[in-house]
């Protein structure tokens, strides 16, 4: 049954992608692609929420119930690593659960916003209602430094397991570094209202959203293998007497408890 489960919340990161996405995309939320851009006027903007208040709302509500699926799947990756950081202080795996928490917070935070906005958006004069869609792009886009520390935590944490069994594939890694720098580029568009770096644009739109979710599913993959890997190992068993990995014969214990050499 708990392997059940571990290999369920490995499938959040997916549910949560799906869901993210599905939230976004037209005809509901129309995020991405955006239908406005920071070019926009306030009528524009406010047109726009009027016009389409049933699928804004749909969107936030889909939006909402995702974000719920991002913390298992983000704590998932800081348990598993945890063994890594067995018997030294577990510094990577709280750095990865304070990101994981930020993240989270932004993801609901910005569904949240976009219902906010999509609420009574008649009521509000343009100018308002432009000046907090304008909140809604850049608390979307303006969060990449909290995901590439999370990133580098777990790709630090993978390079340092020296087991004969890792936890995670020596070269997801280096996929955990290559997404947090290529994320990167979601955090200039705070410097311009048009062009590709613009919140509307290539740039700070598209290729940090493309990045992030080739991530996750890569991750997802990878939490998956790793709980069904770890199938053979002992419930509630010293994880130090099987430095091969889990499923592999426990080292030997000598008359004093400490662990000795490994049975062959």
């Amino acid at each position: 049954m708990l392997k059940k489960a571990h290999v369920w919340v490995g499938w959040t990161g997916w549910i949560f992608t799906f869901g993210f996405l599905l939230a976004c995309i037209p005809p509901l939320a129309w995020t991405i692609p955006p239908k406005l851009s920071p070019m926009s006027t306030p009528q524009e903007v406010h047109d726009f929420y009027v016009n389409h208040l049933i699928q804004i709302r749909a969107g936030a509500w889909i939006g909402m119930l995702a974000s719920a699926f991002y913390y298992p799947w983000g704590s998932a990756i800081a348990a598993m690593t945890r063994r890594i950081e067995n018997g030294r202080p577990p510094i990577l795996t709280y750095t990865q659960l304070g990101a994981v928490g930020v993240a989270v917070f932004n993801s609901v935070l910005y569904f949240f916003w976009m219902a906010f906005c999509a609420f009574r958006p008649e009521d509000m004069a343009p100018e308002l209602l432009r000046t907090l869609n304008d909140f809604q792009f850049i608390l979307l886009e303006f969060e990449v430094f909290p995901l590439s520390l999370w990133a580098i935590a777990i790709g630090l944490a993978i390079l340092s397991d020296k087991s004969a069994r890792p936890v995670f594939p020596r070269w997801s890694a280096w996929v955990n570094f290559w997404f947090a720098g290529l994320v990167m580029t979601g955090q200039f568009m705070i410097f311009f209202h048009t062009g590709p770096i613009a919140w509307n644009g290539p740039l700070a739109l598209y290729w940090p959203a493309f990045v992030f979710f080739v991530w996750i599913c890569v991750m997802s993959a990878l939490i998956i293998q790793g709980v069904r890997r770890e199938d053979g190992v002992t419930p509630g068993a010293d994880q130090s007497l099987y430095p091969a990995g889990p499923g592999t014969v426990p080292v030997a214990l000598p008359n004093d408890g400490k662990p000795a050499h490994a049975l062959h």
